[in-house]
């Protein structure tokens, strides 16, 4: 799971297993034999920056603390996260982002974790597609820059219903990997010896009380997009 500007799951597999329907990614893997899926958002990171901007606040470990602290609840706004459009599993460029939910009472702090809650739950959409093309999906490492926020690990595991493996580095692990290639690339080493996961520095198991929560709020925010999808394209007309 790439948790960066835009957020991404990436699954090797072991031949060609396309989605387009669902607008999921299907390629050759760079290492010989392999293929790989990505189900790609376009907004991950990036949301919660854009919210930092709305709310005046600099610091985003302080602003998901604050978040945290509010927590989620059923009568939490929603967020969805298209604030470009969307890839997976939708393939709109009209949809929009959108806060849904909101009152008198709304605090920066809602805001923040609705944001938080909207990009887990797309990613939650984008994981469906692809296991539902025989993608098989193991451990969960995380990278990208959102790593570094312990409590969106929190709601991400809650979200897809899956622990996630933190790994030492894990914030540059895209580096990380290009690095190593052009290592193969310029020694001749097997893939194996240089492709070695790094060590773990701690797993985030789904929170039992937020995992059941997350599944039912779920089902609302699939919704949303469903009821204004045709909205979007008028608006964008």
């Amino acid at each position: 799971m790439s948790l960066g500007t835009s957020g991404v799951l990436f699954v090797v597999t072991d031949r060609f297993r396309p989605n387009p329907d669902r607008a999921a990614h299907a390629f050759c893997h760079c290492l010989p034999n392999r293929w790989h899926q990505m189900s790609v958002m376009l907004s991950a990171a990036s949301a919660l920056d854009w919210v930092a901007r709305l709310t005046g606040e600099t610091d985003l470990p302080r602003l998901v603390a604050t978040a945290k602290a509010r927590g989620l609840s059923r009568r939490s706004p929603f967020f969805l996260p298209y604030l470009s459009g969307e890839r997976t599993p939708h393939n709109d460029p009209h949809a929009r982002g959108v806060f849904f939910g909101m009152n008198a009472d709304t605090t920066a702090a809602d805001l923040t974790a609705a944001v938080l809650e909207g990009v887990a739950l797309a990613f939650a959409d984008g994981l469906d597609v692809l296991v539902e093309k025989g993608g098989a999906v193991g451990d969960i490492t995380v990278t990208g820059g959102g790593a570094r926020l312990p409590y969106w690990g929190e709601v991400l595991a809650a979200a897809l219903n899956r622990p996630l493996t933190y790994r030492r580095g894990g914030e540059v692990g895209a580096a990380l990997g290009a690095a190593r290639l052009a290592r193969l690339a310029l020694s001749g080493e097997k893939p194996e010896d240089v492709c070695v996961a790094p060590s773990v520095d701690r797993v985030v198991q789904p929170d039992r009380e937020l995992t059941p929560l997350l599944a039912s709020r779920r089902r609302t925010f699939v919704r949303l997009y469903q009821d204004l999808k045709n909205t979007f394209v008028e608006y964008a007309a």
